[in-house]
């Protein structure tokens, strides 16, 4: 088609598309809401697994997890076997770190969890609730390694032997009863039990709009001592250098395998694992609720496909007499048919611009109030931009063929 012609002919849809102003926007508004969907959900989702992504990587590299039950299992509905399991305990974490020579460091990290009455932590008038109670040992930090110490210091294996009352507090608490003051040396009460704070971690800030910095925490025989009846472990293990990941979780599977009386032939009653585990299982989370949204946005696009090729055909009707004279001097049947494909994909990719600015400004919005990261992806704009004109496209041609196929003496009599 020469370029002339071509201009032409896009010149007069898009004059088509100007008379009928509303009428043009009720038939895109499913292609807008469909692709305002997608680059939004897009951009939660990528912002989402790239900030998970960076929090995982910032445990520390060459980390193994131990756990009761495996990332993701369903501990709401257990199954008997699940049921059965014994808790970890510290004294599996010591037998790790003494009998496995690719671990370098080891610590058995318990919580404390209690809604009523709620834990509070308090310092002259001052109080804070549920702060999240941890016990780890001396090693803590070096293996979790997003983690240091902003005033003060940690504690020591001789303060965690000796069951000090000592505890590091995150820079909430710090905010919340040191407004104006150093904490280090101070004495807080925990559940009414006196503990002298000696050091504060450096501020994390929020992650996926949840704070990081309410920690409360304590060397792990400490927290043994208060806390009794929380036996469960969670044990974070820190793989020698010079050793594989493979080697390090083979040693700690035949060694828990042993102290917890697995017979030969029967599956592992706990779960050793790395980063990479809870990122694809994230992954998996994540992708399932992009598979529900994208059906969502599909059906948007869906009924806008079906509105434009609704509203063409309209147009067809009306302007049959416009048609049949534009053939009869001269005009090709391809003209007139490319004149309404063209004006179907104008259509919709208008509307996929429309939906692309509302996605990226409602992406931006969610993050202000909500505080969850996103990152909009160009990619999911080039896709939207393509897959906006497709619908154009594709439900614009049986309209198209329509217009194409009128006798110019039948539409010059067409009233």
């Amino acid at each position: 088609m020469k370029t002339g012609l071509f201009v032409d002919i896009l010149m007069m849809a898009v004059d088509s598309i100007r008379s009928n102003k509303m009428r043009t926007f009720l038939t895109v508004l499913g292609v807008v809401i469909g692709v305002l969907t997608i680059v939004a959900m897009v951009a939660v989702i990528e912002g989402i697994n790239g900030s998970f992504a960076k929090e995982i990587e910032s445990m520390g590299a060459n980390v193994l997890f131990v756990s009761k039950y495996e990332p993701g299992i369903n501990v709401g509905r257990p199954s008997e076997e699940i049921r059965r399991r014994k808790k970890l305990t510290v004294a599996d974490a010591e037998a790790i770190a003494a009998n496995c020579e690719s671990i370098s460091a080891v610590t058995p990290e318990l919580q404390f969890f209690r809604f009523l009455p709620p834990v509070k932590v308090k310092y002259l008038g001052r109080e804070v609730e549920n702060p999240q109670v941890y016990g780890d040992n001396h090693l803590y930090l070096q293996i979790y390694e997003s983690y240091s110490i902003d005033q003060g210091r940690f504690f020591t294996e001789a303060e965690n032997r000796s069951r000090a009352e000592v505890c590091v507090i995150g820079a909430e608490l710090v905010d919340a009863l040191f407004p104006n003051g150093n904490p280090i040396g101070k004495e807080v009460q925990l559940d009414g039990r006196t503990m002298t704070v000696i050091g504060t971690f450096a501020r994390l800030g929020k992650f996926m709009g949840e704070a990081r910095d309410n920690y409360f925490m304590m060397p792990s025989e400490t927290f043994q001592k208060f806390y009794p009846g929380e036996r469960n472990v969670f044990i974070m293990a820190k793989v020698r250098p010079g050793f594989t990941m493979e080697r390090a979780k083979d040693e700690i599977v035949n060694l828990m395998r042993v102290r917890r009386k697995v017979r030969p032939g029967q599956p592992n009653d706990f779960a050793v694992f790395t980063q990479e585990t809870i990122q694809g299982l994230f992954s998996k989370l994540t992708g399932a609720a992009f598979i529900v949204m994208l059906v969502i946005s599909s059906i948007g696009l869906l009924v806008g496909g079906i509105g434009v090729m609704n509203i063409m055909l309209v147009s067809v009707k009306e302007r049959t007499r416009e048609i049949g004279l534009r053939k009869a001097i001269g005009a090709k049947g391809r003209e007139i048919r490319n004149q309404f494909l063209y004006e179907s994909m104008i259509l919709t990719l208008g509307g996929g611009i429309i939906g692309i600015v509302l996605g990226v400004a409602i992406s931006f919005l969610i993050r202000i109030a909500s505080g969850l990261p996103t990152q909009v992806n160009p990619l999911s704009i080039v896709i939207a931009l393509g897959v906006s004109t497709g619908v154009g496209l594709f439900f614009g041609i049986y309209p198209a063929a329509q217009a194409a196929k009128l006798l110019p003496v039948e539409s010059l009599r067409y009233e």
